[in-house]
C-alpha cells in the first residue's frame, strides 16, 4: 500500500512542476518581486519567459537585482510607486498602459499587481503596443487560460454571440457573490448581471455595449455604470469589452471589470472636500461662486429679487482665546446648523473663512420693497437664532467633561440685487461692507447696504 505521506509529497512535487510549466509558457510576462528598504524598492525572484524575452534580460542575470538597477525608468515611469502601494495596503492594482523607455527597450506596457499572502509582489503585464487580445485568446488551453485569469484581480467573463456566458474567472465569482460557475456559465449573463440601471430602470440587451461590441466588431469601455450582484445589490463598475475573432468571424466577446465602489466614495469625498467647508459641511467660497452665477441667471430670468447677507460673529475670538480652537470649531458648527434651520433648501448657506458666513436667498419679490422686507425677516430670524446662548460640551480627557456657556450674537449685512450680471466679488463686497456698519452700529445689527445691484 503506498504510504499516504509519499503520496501528498508527490502531488505536491507534481502541482509545483505543473505551476513551474505553467508558469513558463504564458504568453504573458509575469515578474515576482520582494520588497526590499522596507518597502522603497523591490528586487527580483523570478521571471518567466515572456518577461526575458520581452525585457530583454536573462532571469539568472536578474533574479536579485533591484528594479530600478534593470529598469531605470522604472520611477519615472509610475511602476515603483505602483509596487510600493500594492506592497504596503495588499489592494490589487491595474495600471494602465503607459509608455516605458530606456537605452534598452521601448513600448507600451499594461500591469495588473497583486501581493500574495506571502508577501511578494506579483506583475502580470503585457506589450500592448502590438498585442491583439493575447491574454484572452480562446485558442489557449483551459488550464492555462483559467491559471491567468483566476491570477487576475479583475472579473472577467465571455460569451458567445447569442450572449451566453462561456467562461468566468474567480474574481468574477467573487465580486459578484457566486460560489459556482454553472450558476452562470451557460446563461444569458446580461439578463443575469446586467439587467437594470443603477436606478432600476430595465437595461435592454440590444443597447449593451457588450452586444455593441459582437456587433460592430470594436471594442468598447464604459465606466459609469452597474452589475448585479447575485444578493440583488448593485455594484459600479468600470469594464472592457473585445470581440473574439475566428477565421475572420466574429464568435463572441470577452469582459474584464474592476469594482470602482472605493473609487467612487473617493471621487465623493474628494468633491464635498473641493466645494464644502470641512469643520461645518457647508458649501464654500468655490460652490457659492457657482450658486451665485445661478442665482443671477435666475433673477434676470424671472425679474425678481434675490439678496445675499454677509454673517459675522461677534466675541468669537473672546470663546478661541479662552477655551482654545476646539470650543470655537464646535461653537462655529452650531452656529452653522442655526443659520440653516432658518433657511429654505434651495437657499445657500456658505461659510467662507473663520467666523464669517454667507446666505444666498433667491427668488424673494418682483417688488423692491417687498422683497427688502422678506430679506429684513430673514435676516432677523438668524440674528435671533445666533443670540442665543451656546451650550459647548468641551472633552478634556477627564471623565466629565466641561460644559461652557458662552453668549455670541452677529453682525449682519444685506444686498439685493436683480437682475445682475455675473460679478461675484461686487455683491460680496457690498454685503461685507454693510456687515461692518452693522459692527460699527454696535453689533447684533442688521444693515442694508444702499444699492439695489
Amino acid at each position: 500500500m503506498q504510504n499516504p505521506k509519499k503520496s501528498e509529497l508527490g502531488h505536491a512535487s507534481y502541482s509545483e512542476a505543473l505551476f513551474r510549466e505553467l508558469f513558463q509558457h504564458m504568453s504573458s510576462c509575469v515578474a515576482v518581486y520582494a520588497a526590499v528598504d522596507e518597502g522603497r524598492n523591490f528586487v527580483f525572484l523570478d521571471l518567466n519567459r515572456s518577461a526575458e524575452s520581452l525585457d530583454k534580460l536573462r532571469r539568472d542575470e536578474v533574479v536579485g537585482q533591484r528594479v530600478t538597477d534593470c529598469f531605470p525608468q522604472a520611477e519615472e515611469f509610475g511602476l515603483l510607486g505602483v509596487l510600493q502601494r500594492v506592497w504596503k495596503t495588499g489592494q490589487a492594482r491595474h495600471f494602465p498602459a503607459s509608455y516605458y523607455h530606456d537605452n534598452r527597450i521601448a513600448g507600451w506596457r499594461e500591469n495588473y499587481i497583486y501581493r500574495l499572502p506571502s508577501g511578494e509582489i506579483v506583475a502580470i503585464y503585457d506589450d500592448v503596443t502590438q498585442r491583439k487580445q493575447a491574454e484572452f485568446d480562446l485558442h489557449e488551453s483551459n488550464e492555462k487560460l483559467n491559471s491567468l485569469l483566476n491570477s487576475m484581480a479583475e472579473g472577467a467573463y465571455g460569451v458567445d454571440t447569442h450572449g451566453i456566458c462561456t467562461f468566468v474567472n474567480l474574481s468574477f465569482m467573487q465580486m459578484l457573490g457566486y460560489e459556482r460557475t454553472d450558476e452562470i456559465i451557460g446563461k444569458n449573463i446580461h439578463e443575469l448581471i446586467h439587467h437594470s440601471h443603477a436606478d432600476g430602470r430595465h437595461y435592454p440587451a440590444h443597447k449593451c455595449p457588450m452586444h455593441v461590441a459582437c456587433k460592430n466588431h470594436q471594442a468598447v469601455h464604459v465606466s459609469d455604470e452597474v452589475f448585479w450582484r447575485k444578493d440583488g445589490v448593485a455594484i459600479p463598475v468600470e469594464y472592457w469589452a473585445n470581440p473574439v475573432e475566428r477565421d475572420g468571424e466574429v464568435v463572441g466577446a470577452i469582459a474584464t471589470f474592476l469594482d470602482i465602489t472605493e473609487r467612487k466614495k473617493n471621487e465623493e469625498i474628494i468633491h464635498q472636500l473641493a466645494f464644502h467647508d470641512a469643520l461645518t459641511q457647508l458649501p464654500n467660497r468655490r460652490l457659492l461662486n457657482d450658486r451665485l452665477n445661478q442665482s443671477f441667471s435666475s433673477s434676470k430670468r424671472n425679474a425678481r429679487f434675490g439678496a445675499l447677507m454677509y454673517i459675522d460673529l461677534d466675541n468669537f475670538k473672546t470663546l478661541n482665546d479662552t477655551h482654545g480652537h476646539a470650543a470655537g470649531d464646535l461653537l462655529l458648527v452650531e452656529a452653522a446648523n442655526r443659520i440653516s434651520n432658518c433657511m429654505r433648501e434651495v437657499d445657500t448657506v456658505a461659510r467662507i473663512g473663520g467666523d464669517e458666513f454667507v446666505v444666498l436667498v433667491s427668488d424673494l419679490s418682483k417688488d423692491n420693497e417687498e422683497a427688502a422686507g422678506l430679506a429684513s425677516m430673514i435676516a432677523e430670524k438668524v440674528r435671533v437664532a445666533l443670540a442665543k446662548p451656546y451650550f459647548i460640551q468641551l472633552e478634556t480627557g477627564e471623565q466629565s467633561a466641561m460644559l461652557i456657556e458662552h453668549h455670541c450674537t452677529s453682525s449682519i449685512g444685506v444686498t439685493l440685487f436683480i437682475n445682475r450680471e455675473a460679478n461675484q466679488n461686487d455683491i460680496l463686497k457690498q454685503s461685507d461692507a454693510a456687515m461692518y456698519q452693522a459692527k460699527n452700529a454696535g453689533r447684533n445689527q442688521i444693515c442694508f447696504h444702499e444699492a439695489v445691484y
